[in-house]
């Protein structure tokens, strides 16, 4: 399957910015849709940023030392929160952008062939790069699903699925300070007590892995311009741009009462990790 097979359809798009205090709410909003496909297109694309904030993974909760961690990060100014996908932490600021592509789970559509859909988006939106998919083994949050170019990594996918749909989660470094992002959560894993770890395996992170869109196009790209060009990419392969469904759905008194329940549910699962971080602070 690749994204022609949906030439003829039409794409929901969902665009918002978050503030740190606020980006938790990215991911009610993702929970939401995938456990509420009835009240939403078969396919959207939702783009989103949010300011210093460190998206945590379940993984990361077994860090010998979590809370020394987590200071580390609210010494820095940066907001945090766990997921319920994917592995390990990642990033997300103002130089960073999110893309979830949410599909109909149907005709079992495999894992694998979820994740090329994403790739194939990104390869027509910027047919100038050699994007490869490959593990970035000393990148933050490595997987099999990295994209990269000549080993250096620039953007990295988790995915969650039900019986009725599907998600792929997308961070994408657009610009900025790509060797400080690395640092940080180095310094996290450092004080973390990541190899001190005796079940589980935390990256060694190391910056000469990872970049961003701008530096591999040799010119500076804006979050407006990368979004502009993945549109354009959808337009390629014939999937018409649907800019006022999600407008509509944000004012269903369904979806609110979804996402309030989703909201309430990331609350609870983050309670605990805040008070790890207020405490302390180095």
């Amino acid at each position: 399957m690749d994204l022609t097979t949906l030439a003829g359809q039409q794409a929901a798009i969902f665009q918002q910015n978050f503030t740190k205090d606020e980006a938790p709410l990215s991911f009610a909003h993702t929970n939401a849709l995938l456990a509420h496909p009835e009240l939403h297109p078969p396919l959207m694309l939702h783009f989103w940023t949010a300011d210093q904030t460190v998206i945590l993974g379940m993984q990361d909760l077994k860090l010998p030392q979590l809370g020394h961690g987590l200071r580390v990060l609210a010494s820095d100014g940066y907001g945090f929160f766990v997921r319920n996908s994917g592995g390990l932490a990642v990033i997300a600021d103002r130089g960073v952008l999110n893309v979830s592509l949410f599909l109909p789970n149907e005709d079992e559509l495999s894992i694998n062939s979820a994740y090329e859909l994403m790739t194939q988006l990104f390869r027509t939106a910027f047919p100038s790069l050699p994007i490869a998919t490959t593990e970035i083994v000393h990148s933050y949050c490595p997987g099999k699903y990295d994209l990269s170019v000549r080993g250096q990594k620039f953007a990295g996918m988790a995915q969650r699925r039900n019986r009725a749909g599907i998600v792929v989660m997308l961070y994408c470094s657009i610009f900025g300070n790509q060797d400080a992002r690395c640092a940080l959560l180095r310094r996290f894993y450092h004080e973390g007590k990541a190899a001190a770890s005796s079940h589980f395996t935390f990256p060694v992170i190391r910056s000469e892995t990872m970049t961003t869109l701008s530096d591999l196009l040799g010119r500076p790209l804006t979050l407006e311009q990368a979004t502009v060009a993945l549109l354009n990419a959808l337009a390629d392969t014939g999937i018409a741009a649907d800019m006022n469904s999600m407008p509509t759905l944000l004012r269903d008194p369904a979806y609110h009462k979804a996402l309030t329940e989703a909201t309430a549910d990331l609350h609870t699962r983050n309670r605990s990790l805040k008070k790890m971080g207020e405490h302390d602070a180095i």
